[in-house]
């Protein structure tokens, strides 16, 4: 994870089951294009109280507010809470949301370390996304 140690479950009984691979971790997979490193709380608010999440942001479909399968049981539904975004539909939803404190909770623990590396290849470009997660992870 961003902190240098094993990547933890981003999401977890209760919650509707997240990754590329639908593992419940925000893994590192080759054919992932999309690169879901980042896992958030779409659950949750952001610091600046604003109560729009990241479907909504992001003008996507409303998947935010659905039951998926279950992280502990694929034969139940549960809600979408913690999950592991794009790196690039993070790096979207900062620029849409108004900044890091527009955006809901990151799940640091659940971060996978492959998202700060890309960030810091090309620091310029991603200086909004690496900058957010440095100081809302304390890294």
């Amino acid at each position: 994870n961003v902190f240098g140690r094993p990547l933890q479950p981003c999401s977890e009984d209760g919650m509707a089951k997240t990754g590329f691979t639908r593992s419940g971790q925000c893994i590192d997979q080759e054919n992932d294009t999309g690169s879901h490193h980042i896992c958030i709380d779409l659950s949750s608010t952001a610091p600046d109280g604003s109560d729009e999440d990241f479907c909504e942001v992001t003008g996507q479909d409303d998947w935010c507010a659905e039951d998926m399968p279950c992280h502990e049981d694929l034969n139940r539904d549960c809600p979408v809470e913690n999950w592991c975004i794009c790196q690039w539909a993070f790096e979207r939803y900062l620029a849409q949301a108004g900044g890091c404190d527009a955006v809901q909770v990151i799940e640091c623990d659940a971060v996978n370390s492959k998202a700060i590396e890309a960030y810091r290849e090309d620091p310029e470009e991603h200086a909004a996304a690496l900058a957010c997660l440095e100081s809302r992870c304390n890294i």
